[in-house]
C-alpha cells in the first residue's frame, strides 16, 4: 500500500468533491434566494449550507493533522510502511495522539499475536510429525506469554504512564514471535510471515512508546 502518497491523494480528492458539492449546493440555494420561495426557507437553507461547510472543512484539517502525526511519529519506528499501512488502517488513529497511537499499536500486536497462536495450535493439533510436533509446542508456550503476559501488561503499563515498562512489554513479544521462528533453523517454519509481522508489530509499538518517554 502506498501510504503517504496515498493518503495525502484522497485528502485532496475529498477536499476536491467537498468543494464541488459545496459550490453547487451553494448555487441551488442563491437561486432559491431570486425565486418566489419563502424567505425564512432561504435563509434557512443558506444558514445550513454555511454551518455544513464549516463542519466539512474542519473535518478535513483534522484527518490532514492526523495522517501528518502518523507520518512523523512512523518515521521514528525504523519501519514507515508497515507503521503508516498498519495506524492507517484504523479510522481512529486520524484522532489520536501519540499515546493513542502507541495504544493503537500495542493492540493491533495483541490481535495479530492471538490470531497467530489460535492458527499454531490448530496446526499443533493435526500435526503427526514428532518434530514439527516440538517445534510448534514451543511456538504456542512463547505465544502464550506474549498474549497472557507482555503485551497486556504493556498496554496496563502504557495507560499509567510507566512507559519504560511498557517498552519492554513490546519488546519482549517480539521476542517470544522470533523464538518461534528461530527454532526452526533448516525447515520451513508455517507460521514465518505471520511470525515476522507480530515480531515488526511490537517494535513499532515499542517505537512508538519510547518516543514519550
Amino acid at each position: 500500500m502506498k501510504l503517504n502518497n496515498t493518503n495525502h491523494s484522497q485528502s485532496f480528492t475529498l477536499l476536491k468533491n467537498t468543494f464541488s458539492s459545496s459550490k453547487n449546493c451553494f448555487r441551488r440555494v442563491m437561486l432559491m434566494g431570486s425565486s418566489p420561495f419563502p424567505k425564512w426557507l432561504f435563509l434557512f437553507l443558506l444558514l445550513a449550507f454555511l454551518l455544513s461547510s464549516t463542519t466539512e472543512s474542519s473535518t478535513l484539517v483534522l484527518v490532514r493533522q492526523g495522517n501528518d502525526l502518523i507520518n512523523a511519529t512512523c518515521k521514528r519506528t525504523g519501519n514507515f510502511n508497515l507503521c503508516t499501512k498498519a495506524l492507517g488502517s484504523d479510522p481512529r488513529s486520524f484522532k489520536s495522539d501519540v499515546k493513542g497511537l502507541a495504544k493503537i499499536s500495542l493492540e493491533m500486536s495483541l490481535t495479530k499475536a492471538n490470531q497467530t497462536l489460535n492458527l499454531v495450535g490448530d496446526l499443533f493439533k493435526n500435526t503427526r510429525e514428532p518434530v514439527l510436533f516440538r517445534l510448534l509446542g514451543t511456538c504456542i508456550e512463547e505465544y502464550r506469554q506474549a498474549v497472557t503476559n507482555y503485551l497486556p501488561e504493556a498496554m496496563s503499563a502504557l495507560q499509567s504512564n510507566n512507559y519504560g515498562a511498557s517498552k519492554q512489554g513490546a519488546e519482549n513479544a517480539a521476542a517470544d514471535a522470533q523464538v518461534c521462528v528461530q527454532q526452526f533453523a533448516g525447515r520451513k517454519s508455517p507460521v514465518r510471515d505471520r511470525s515476522k509481522m507480530v515480531k515488526d508489530l511490537c517494535l513499532i509499538a515499542s517505537s512508538i512508546v519510547s518516543t514519550l518517554q
